[in-house]
């Protein structure tokens, strides 16, 4: 069997069986939501280390892919530093082919900080509400592709993606809905983090996810609060190419209730590196057609295992050919050797 055969699942129930394998000898757990559905966690290295690196996966569902493969290349590789693994922070959304959980939560704006409610929505998102949440099922004439130009063309590029990726709280059956409160998932794994890790010295953290970029680039983006000179010192080790969320950069986007913001604000006593790698698939408006109609298929529609919403999103992302599947991989043991360096910066 192949590199790629070994390190991507056929679906989220042989993924978590893998990860299981490969973490068998070490200190592991689980978060058990469901009979069938789990968030994994193991913890390699010694216990009392004050510098541990985490690497997490499928926050975004149907990410899991990408995500989930890489977790088991970083395990196959090794490391030299303590390490916390957390598998599958959304496995409904992986185990559904979904990127978001159960509740229709996105919940990666579901991390909202203390004193933040869950309301809202930025202005535009409800101009683009018809547009972005149709409430039929997908299939006959659709003239999203002339009214997404139509809004790009009125509103600009990068003021129309804030608009409709920054979280919003109001449209519980659209896009990127942040949720009415934290949800289960996100509340256990941020309660286990926190204990595990709110006493050591230093974290770097990398949150594996997938389709921003260019086919099978990566993308790395330093998450939180993040003043010039962490910039500049995770940009010394990991490359120049190593971007913080801007909202004035029309291709970079600024979001609410992200996890690395979350975890953050509570670890003050650490000095933590929060990263998101994104394996890059198809380009930005293409994702959000295939977002667009597995929403409308989900809420309005029949759902089945070959509809071709189903496939638009496995393409958009989690692609099944073999040179993403294999970039990714690379990806994934470079950015390790990165983090190595980096968690003595």
């Amino acid at each position: 069997m192949s590199d790629t055969g070994r390190r991507f699942s056929r679906d989220y129930a042989q993924a978590r069986e893998r990860f299981r394998e490969a973490t068998r000898g070490h200190e592991h757990g689980a978060v058990n939501l469901t009979a069938d559905l789990s968030i994994d966690w193991a913890w390699v290295g010694p216990q009392d280390a004050e510098r541990v690196l985490l690497y997490t996966s499928g926050l975004h569902g149907i990410e899991g892919f990408g995500g989930g493969a890489a977790q088991l290349e970083t395990l196959a590789v090794g490391a030299d530093v303590a390490t916390m693994y957390v598998h599958a922070l959304n496995p409904y959304g992986w185990h559904h082919l979904r990127r978001v959980n159960e509740n229709n939560v996105d919940l990666n704006r579901n991390f909202l900080l203390d004193g933040q409610p869950y309301q809202g929505a930025p202005p535009a998102y409800a101009q683009l509400d018809s547009l972005l949440n149709p409430t039929t099922p997908p299939g006959g004439i659709d003239s999203f592709w002339l009214h997404a130009a139509w809004a790009v063309v009125t509103q600009g590029y990068g003021a129309m993606k804030n608009a409709i990726v920054s979280g919003q709280y109001d449209y519980e059956r659209g896009l990127f809905f942040g949720g009415s409160k934290m949800e289960a998932g996100p509340r256990a794994v941020a309660e286990l983090l926190v204990a595990r890790l709110s006493r050591r010295e230093r974290v770097v953290h990398v949150d594996w996810h997938s389709a921003l970029g260019k086919y099978a680039d990566r993308t790395l983006v330093l998450e939180g609060s993040v003043d010039a000179a962490a910039a500049a010192r995770v940009r010394r080790v990991m490359g120049e190419g190593v971007r913080t969320w801007d909202a004035a950069d029309a291709s970079a986007y600024t979001i609410r209730g992200g996890m690395t913001a979350y975890l953050q604000s509570k670890l003050p006593g650490v000095r933590y590196d929060g990263l998101t790698c994104e394996f890059g698939t198809q380009p930005n408006l293409q994702v959000l057609a295939a977002l667009r109609a597995e929403n409308r298929l989900h809420h309005w529609g029949t759902p089945t295992d070959d509809h071709p919403a189903r496939a638009a999103m496995r393409a958009a992302f989690a692609p099944r050919e073999a040179r993403w599947e294999a970039a990714v991989l690379a990806h994934a043991r470079e950015v390790h050797a990165h983090c190595h360096a980096l968690i003595e910066a």
